[in-house]
C-alpha cells in the first residue's frame, strides 16, 4: 500500500500566487459533506491548507486507502503535468495533444500526456463542473495501450487534481495519474487512450472517446540516470539488497529487495529497520519501502541531494558504539559497519 502522506506531495499550493475568490457557505457545506461521507476513508488534514480553505476558497484533500484519491479545487488555479510533477516551469517533459472528442453531450479535450517506467499521467478538460468531475473520476480513467499492449495497473491508486475552468463553472480541468506495471518504454511510443467507461456512460461506442498519438519520452529519459549499486546488508536471515538508484527530473527511485527489514518503525514483525538520509544526515521523505517501489520527490530541501545513505538499525540491544533515539523515545542501535552509501552526482 502506498504511504498515504505521499499523495500530498503533488498538491501543495502557494495561495499567494493566485487570486482568491469567495465561495458561498452553501458550497463549503456541500464540500464538507462530500469530504466526510465515507467512513471507510482515512482523512489527513494539512493545517495551513485547512486554514486557507476555511478562510477563503475551498481546498480539500480526500485520501483513501485503496483507490486513493486526491482532490485539489481552487479558483483561477492553472494546473499542468509539469506542475503536477513539481518541476520548474522551464522543464517540459509532457507531450501536448490538444484534441477534442465528443459523444452526445459530453466533450473531452486531451491537453497533455506523460509516462515513464511506472506512471501514466493525463491532463484533460471536460464540460462538467468540478463536483461532477470528482464524483465520476473513476470513469475518467482510460485504458492505456503502449505500442499496442494494454498497460496493466500495478495498484488501485488514482491521483487527481481538478480545477474549474476560469469563468466557466460547468467546465473542469483535470490531471489523473495511475501506476503502471513493468512499463517497457523505448524513446518513442505509439499511445492509445480508450475512455471506455466514459463512452459507456454517454451511450456511445469506445471509438468516440479514443485518442491515438505518438509520444516521445526522450527528453525525460535523457535527463535521468541509473546508478548501479548491487550491495547487500545481511544480518542472519535478514537481507536488504540495493540493486540500483535512478535519478529522474522529479524523483529518486531505489530498486531492491527486502527480507526481515522495514523502512517504517511502526512495523512490528521484523528485527531490523533502516533510515535513508542525505549527505547532511537529514532523513529523506521516502514514499515507499525498498522492495515496494521506494522513491522520494526531488523538491524543496531535497531537490539536489548529492549523496544518500541507507543506515540499518535495530531496537534490540547489541554491542555497538552508536545509538540514536526514535520519536517514541526508544533506543536505536545503529549497525555502522553495514551502512550503504550511494553518490548521486
Amino acid at each position: 500500500m502506498k504511504d498515504e502522506y505521499s499523495l500530498l506531495n503533488n498538491v501543495e499550493i502557494d495561495l499567494s500566487q493566485y487570486m482568491i475568490e469567495e465561495v458561498s457557505e452553501l458550497e463549503k457545506k456541500k464540500m464538507m459533506k462530500k469530504f466526510m461521507k465515507s467512513k471507510s476513508k482515512r482523512v489527513f488534514w494539512d493545517k495551513k491548507k485547512l486554514l486557507a480553505a476555511v478562510a477563503a476558497l475551498f481546498l480539500v484533500f480526500n485520501l483513501g486507502v485503496h483507490g486513493d484519491k486526491v482532490l485539489a479545487a481552487a479558483e483561477s488555479f492553472k494546473y499542468n503535468i509539469d506542475t503536477w510533477l513539481r518541476l520548474d516551469s522551464g522543464d517540459k517533459y509532457s507531450t501536448k495533444i490538444g484534441e477534442t472528442l465528443q459523444g452526445n453531450n459530453t466533450k473531452l479535450t486531451l491537453n497533455e500526456f506523460f509516462t515513464d517506467s511506472s506512471r501514466v499521467i493525463i491532463n484533460f478538460k471536460i464540460n462538467k463542473g468540478v463536483n461532477e468531475t470528482v464524483d465520476n473520476s473513476g470513469k475518467l480513467v482510460p485504458d492505456v495501450y503502449i505500442d499496442g499492449k494494454k498497460v496493466e495497473r500495478s495498484s488501485d491508486y488514482i491521483g487527481y487534481a481538478v480545477t474549474p475552468v476560469e469563468g466557466k463553472m460547468d467546465e473542469s480541468n483535470a490531471i489523473i495519474e495511475i501506476e503502471g506495471k513493468d512499463l517497457q518504454l523505448s524513446n518513442k511510443e505509439h499511445i492509445k487512450l480508450v475512455f471506455a467507461a466514459l463512452a459507456k456512460e454517454c451511450g456511445v461506442s469506445d471509438s468516440e472517446f479514443t485518442y491515438s498519438f505518438d509520444y516521445d519520452g526522450t527528453s525525460y529519459k535523457n535527463a535521468s540516470k541509473v546508478i548501479k549499486v548491487n550491495k547487500d546488508i545481511i544480518i542472519g536471515e535478514s537481507k536488504l539488497s540495493i540493486g540500483e538508484v535512478t535519478v529522474t527530473p522529479d524523483r529518486v527511485l531505489i530498486s531492491g529487495t527486502s527480507k526481515g527489514f522495514s523502512g517504517w518503525e511502526t512495523t512490528k514483525n521484523v528485527d531490523y529497520y533502516y533510515d535513508i538520509v542525505d549527505e547532511n544526515n537529514k532523513s529523506l521523505p521516502m514514499k515507499e519501502q525498498i522492495g515496494k517501489g521506494a522513491f522520494y520527490y526531488r523538491s524543496g530541501d531535497f531537490k539536489d541531494v548529492t549523496k544518500l545513505k541507507i543506515i540499518p538499525y535495530t531496537f534490540n540491544k547489541i554491542a555497538n558504539n552508536t545509538t540514536d533515539v526514535d520519536g517514541d523515545g526508544r533506543t536505536k542501535y545503529i549497525l555502522e559497519d553495514k551502512i550503504i552509501t550511494v553518490e548521486l552526482k
